[in-house]
């Protein structure tokens, strides 16, 4: 058992009640944890008091735990922290309409069609074709 002094618990609680999901390197001996500026181990320790509790899911992939905030962990997370309702994790906004936005930007110089080879060439050999019709 790692005893948390309330001043790390409470950084690891605000960094992930504002971003919904905390990201940990399987390396318990590294000396701080990148995002929050506590121990990695209490981190560690920490999530894995809350994925007890089924406020956090966890995904393990190549060397790194994926914590993500639930929302019954959100209402824990504001009760712990004393934070009024208004405040919502990153991952429980919607998803701005600028990335639609950027994609239709980024086209070829053909118009609609994007960049590359492929696509529906029917129109351009129905030119060839009318070409030839014309010549004969």
């Amino acid at each position: 058992m790692v005893q948390v002094k309330r001043q790390d618990r409470r950084k690891v609680y605000e960094y992930l009640l504002l971003e919904g999901v905390i990201v940990i390197k399987k390396d318990m001996a590294l000396p701080v944890h990148a995002e929050t500026g506590v121990k990695n181990l209490e981190v560690w320790m920490l999530l894995r008091s809350l994925r007890d509790k089924k406020l956090v899911d966890l995904v393990f992939s190549w060397q790194y735990y994926y914590y993500y905030l639930k929302a019954e962990g959100v209402k824990y997370v504001r009760d712990k922290l004393g934070i009024v309702e208004d405040v919502i994790p990153a991952t429980f906004k919607k998803a701005d309409k600028k990335f639609e936005e950027d994609v239709t930007e980024r086209r070829g110089p053909r118009g609609n069609k994007p960049f590359g080879r492929g696509g529906n060439r029917g129109p351009r050999r129905a030119e060839e074709q009318t070409e030839t019709t014309a010549q004969q």
